[in-house]
């Protein structure tokens, strides 16, 4: 962050801010990878990093942090460590697994103590806001080309800032869109490739209660923006500037394709009326996507994780998949992920053991099991191509979907990303229930974002 335009003085270090944020417990970003909360996050019962003990041996000590995605996380990780300092002489790892949403205060506090750990499994924001601050070290001159050569270009891409690679890609989430296969067939409906099959299908199979053509949230239950991303997506195009901010932090929500994604969303709640009633109260999570697996919704837009409670929720469901679809035919199709990452802090004492354990934990045997494990797109090309991963056609699906996959974190969020988050998905929510145009919502919310951001 820029200490001109916090607005606090330059004398004040870097690490002095973060202090002072971390003590009144509101953190420059508050991003998590779970369901976001409109709640602040529980304080942490304790900050400090903890007390390591000494390795046998004089090895070198290191320590991991990761965040508590399942019940597996911390078990499987520390496998993984086992098996590093099995095969070390002389550097030894230890490991913290902290949840999504103390994380974030948990590190922010032992950064300005100036007790960060030496790497960290972490958002894109987070990884984003840390960097601004010149905290994270660049990998580019630490891992060797030939080894990075092994990754899918947009993994890499989406965790490069200003030319320098900030993190190594480790959550993929590549979003699609999943229908009724079923019920298209049976319809003779076209697969929702374009806006306007979209609108067909949703109208010929809109029947509530039993089915809900289109699902549709903007709850903020969901990740930030994501049911409006997917359409402006559709608008803009592989090939067009997805990013909804410009290189000087200006918001382009008022654009035409922006304009023309908010319309085709309003379009579908007023004048086709398809979508779920609940929109601006239902989650993803805990709404749109049990109402599929329930038989009861004939499109939605999702993540990659998806087709894992798919078929424990309803193994006989049948589905197709598609990217989200676009404004017309001539588009090329784009998805877009959240990302998460791994990043080496700049507090590290030992950046070339921890290059050495990067590279034993991103190897092909050991990042082919993490997407087993835990059922993500692989970021290793050669991982992504191995039959014991990609067993069906879903894998198959996703892996190629990465090829035009973008990090909506790749012009990074500005601080205020929940504040300004919070009021555009109000006013697309207002947009969908016909008390303001589209062109009105979209002009307020680029107006709202650039006035709290000092850029209007």
């Amino acid at each position: 962050m820029d200490e001109k335009k916090s607005g606090l003085s330059t004398k004040i270090s870097r690490r002095e801010m973060l202090r002072l944020t971390a003590m009144t417990g509101i953190g420059l970003v508050a991003a998590q990878c779970a369901v976001p909360t409109t709640q602040a996050p529980t304080a942490p019962q304790a900050t400090e990093a903890p007390a390591a003990a000494a390795p046998s041996g004089g090895k070198v000590p290191l320590r991991l942090v990761v965040m508590d995605y399942d019940e597996k996380m911390k078990p499987d990780t520390q496998a993984l460590l086992d098996a590093f300092n099995q095969s070390q002489d002389n550097i030894e790892v230890t490991l913290d697994v902290y949840s999504w949403e103390q994380g974030h205060q948990i590190l922010l506090t032992q950064i300005s103590g100036g007790q960060a750990p030496d790497v960290a499994n972490v958002s894109a924001q987070w990884m984003g806001e840390w960097a601004s601050i010149d905290e994270v070290l660049p990998l580019d001159g630490l891992l060797p080309k030939d080894f990075l050569a092994n990754f899918v270009p947009s993994g890499l891409k989406a965790f490069t800032l200003k030319g320098q690679l900030m993190g190594m890609p480790y959550f993929l989430d590549p979003r699609a869109m999943y229908y009724r296969k079923d019920l298209f067939e049976q319809d003779s409906l076209n697969a929702p490739a374009t806006w306007d099959d979209v609108v067909a299908a949703a109208q010929k199979l809109h029947n509530p209660p039993d089915m809900t053509g289109f699902g549709l949230t903007f709850s903020r239950k969901s990740d930030d923006l994501d049911y409006w991303m997917y359409a402006w997506f559709g608008a803009v195009g592989a090939d067009g500037d997805l990013s909804i901010w410009t290189e000087d932090g200006h918001s382009r929500l008022a654009t035409p394709e922006a304009i023309q994604a908010t319309q085709f969303l309003v379009d579908l709640t007023q004048k086709y009326k398809v979508t779920n009633a609940d929109y601006t109260t239902a989650g993803r999570d805990d709404g749109l996507q049990p109402l599929f697996y329930a038989g009861r919704l004939a499109m939605l837009e999702t993540g990659s994780w998806f087709p894992t409670l798919l078929k424990s929720n309803a193994p006989d469901l049948v589905y197709g998949l598609g990217m989200p679809p676009v404004a017309k035919e001539g588009i090329k199709p784009a998805t877009g992920f959240w990302p998460d990452c791994v990043i080496v802090f700049k507090q590290t004492k030992h950046p070339q053991e921890v290059a050495t354990f990067l590279e034993f934990m991103f190897n092909k045997d050991n990042r082919l099991a993490f997407a087993q494990q835990r059922g993500v797109i692989p970021e290793r090309i050669d991982v992504g191509q191995d039959p014991a991963y990609a067993v069906s056609e879903v894998e198959k699906f996703f892996v190629q979907a990465l090829a035009t996959a973008y990090n909506v974190y790749s012009t990074p969020w500005p601080a205020t990303y929940y504040k300004t988050g919070t009021q555009v998905e109000t006013l697309l929510g207002r947009a969908a229930a016909g008390e303001l145009s589209a062109e009105d919502a979209m002009k307020q919310a680029a107006d709202f974002c650039d006035k709290t951001n000092g850029l209007a």
